[in-house]
């Protein structure tokens, strides 16, 4: 029988993040995209050590040791991941590549303008409809799946082994 415990945390943290996501652009305020993307990978860190630290207490008998405690990160961390990344295949695929493509056309050709005013893009204007061609050419769904697990990957092992070592062995919450 699969325990569903394991899921809990990872389901609720993957949750608030897609509907957060899914409010935003649906809400008519896809500029915070952004900031919610952001907000939604720190969210990972408190996520991450409350799953360890529930895992510690009621699969461990609040004694744990620092090596299945990474073990209950790396379980946080890859559930929540494979949620994210299906969510945004098919968000991405549905909604969200047509609306990059249509933001790069909308407003790529007036931000290269102002970069190349400002000297950080060496082009010239006559070259910025290729720019804009080539920008659009590198949005795909690899890309994007691929942003979600190194982000999660990185933060998360990040928070799991800081959190090991600070919940290991026999110290009470």
């Amino acid at each position: 029988m699969i325990k569903l415990k394991p899921f809990l945390f990872p389901t609720i943290y993957s949750a608030l993040c897609i509907i957060s996501t899914l409010m935003a652009f649906y809400g008519g305020h896809s500029k915070y995209i952004n900031t919610i993307s952001i907000i939604g990978w720190l969210l990972i860190i408190p996520f991450c050590v409350m799953a360890m630290i529930y895992a510690k207490k009621t699969q461990y008998n609040n004694i744990i040791g620092g090596k299945d405690a990474v073990k209950e990160g790396f379980k946080f961390i890859v559930y929540s991941t494979i949620l994210l990344v299906i969510f945004q295949a098919i968000f991405f695929t549905l909604d969200f590549k047509a609306y990059k493509i249509d933001f790069i056309q909308t407003y790529g050709v007036d931000l290269a303008k102002a970069q190349i005013i400002s000297g950080h893009l060496k082009i010239t204007e006559a070259q910025i409809p290729k720019l804009i061609q080539q920008e659009i050419e590198q949005i795909t769904l690899f890309k994007e799946c691929t942003s979600i697990v190194f982000k999660n990957l990185f933060l998360g092992t990040i928070t799991a082994i800081v959190t090991a070592v600070t919940i290991r062995g026999n110290f009470k919450f």
